[in-house]
């Protein structure tokens, strides 16, 4: 199927009934590329980044090689041009082609991929399409178990400038595995927001929309429900929480694969009365506000964004120690880290930080202080445009 530009319609007439004006001729044209945008972190980075890349005078384009997604409105909303390949299952010779026509119809100056397997379609074509810099965002780790992948990583990351990675975790692996030369390996935490978390409080609204009373104890966490988030664990160590504190909550923010599981579980437990699914949120902010205590349970994490929202609305953080985590959280000073799949030690932190609300209190303080300090969404945007200009060979924005 032909490559479609804003709301689906195809590139040429797009570019024809386009109402908006075009941004200057000197602002950098930048295009995202990614597998889809469907929920999750990276998708989220990516609109954040195209709503700061607007602010500084970017002209931003999405491009999706599977599917637009649920969030694919927002990049319309948000002043971004969307595409979509529509690439079917398996490797597919012709979207190198679809992509090299589409890149000449948007001349960006930036390709940037998420994903390896965006990159491994987006290099070649930006290069036969004249695209003066592709630079790939690498936002998990990939490629411990299968050789394949590590095959395609290598060949892919030759047509990328720079290899971002969201944390010095991941940035090992890639290196360990060979993925990409360390010359073109860099760190890029991501950022978030932190003023969506600074608006009027709505915990009491939202306690009252799930049935939670309002001075109960209440654990939390936001997230796709699926296996590599494990929610499952968190579950069984609320159950042991719920012995130590009777009156104690738990609300799980998202959608995701496992909610049938995750659902069979609290039933089989007998927790239905003290769980509470919410659903995906697109703004977690009201959520996290009626929450004591986050949680991330996760058995592989990269720079989770969760985890910063979490500190930016004020929350102590009790996470696994994989991946990324403990870069990020400062164990005893910015939140709890415990083994992944050590239930009792889990149910330990939770409860231990649900009864001492001092403990919990200069957590929460910390890890505000950390992301305003480290995580905020303007630097790393900034951080990202500094690269495309000193590989665009133009001066650093100020």
């Amino acid at each position: 199927m032909r490559a479609a530009l804003p709301r689906m319609a195809s590139a040429s007439a797009a570019s024809a009934s386009d109402s908006r004006p075009e941004p200057m001729a000197c602002a950098l044209r930048v295009t995202h590329v990614v597998l889809s945008m469907e929920l999750g972190g990276l998708e989220s980075i990516v609109l954040d980044l195209l709503r700061e890349g607007r602010r500084a005078g970017q002209s931003v384009a999405v491009v999706c090689l599977e599917r637009p997604g649920v969030l694919a409105e927002q990049v319309e909303a948000q002043g971004g041009r969307l595409a979509c390949i529509h690439k079917p299952p398996g490797i597919r010779l012709e979207v190198f082609g679809r992509l090299g026509r589409l890149f000449r119809e948007l001349r960006p100056d930036v390709v940037h991929t998420h994903q390896i397997g965006a990159l491994f379609y987006a290099g070649p074509a930006a290069r036969r399409a004249g695209v003066p810099v592709v630079v790939h965002t690498e936002h998990g780790k990939h490629y411990d178990h299968r050789r394949r992948t590590r095959w395609l990583g290598r060949l892919a990351a030759r047509g990328a400038a720079r290899f971002f990675c969201v944390s010095a975790d991941i940035a090992a692996a890639v290196g360990a595995h060979r993925i990409a030369p360390p010359g073109k390996i860099r760190v890029v935490p991501n950022g978030i927001d932190t003023t969506r978390f600074q608006e009027e409080n709505e915990a009491g609204a939202v306690r009252q929309s799930l049935g939670i009373p309002a001075n109960a104890p209440v654990i939390g966490t936001v997230g796709r429900l699926s296996e590599v988030k494990r929610q499952d664990l968190l579950i069984r160590a609320f159950q042991q929480v719920r012995a130590r504190l009777a009156d104690a909550h738990l609300l799980l923010v998202g959608d995701g694969p496992w909610l049938g599981r995750l659902r069979e579980l609290v039933a089989g437990l007998g927790l239905a009365d003290s769980v509470h699914f919410a659903g995906y949120q697109a703004q977690p902010a009201p959520y996290l506000q009626a929450m004591d205590l986050f949680a991330l349970t996760s058995q592989s994490e990269g720079m989770p964004l969760a985890v910063l929202e979490a500190w930016a609305a004020g929350l102590p953080v009790v996470a696994t120690r994989v991946g990324g985590l403990p870069e990020l959280v400062d164990d005893g000073r910015t939140g709890i880290l415990v083994a992944f799949g050590d239930d009792a030690a889990l149910a330990r932190a939770l409860g231990d930080l649900l009864a001492d609300p001092a403990t919990a209190r200069r957590l929460g303080a910390a890890g505000r202080d950390r992301v305003e300090a480290r995580y905020s969404l303007r630097r790393m945007a900034d951080e990202y445009q500094r690269h495309y200009n000193e590989l665009l060979g133009r001066g650093v924005r100020t």
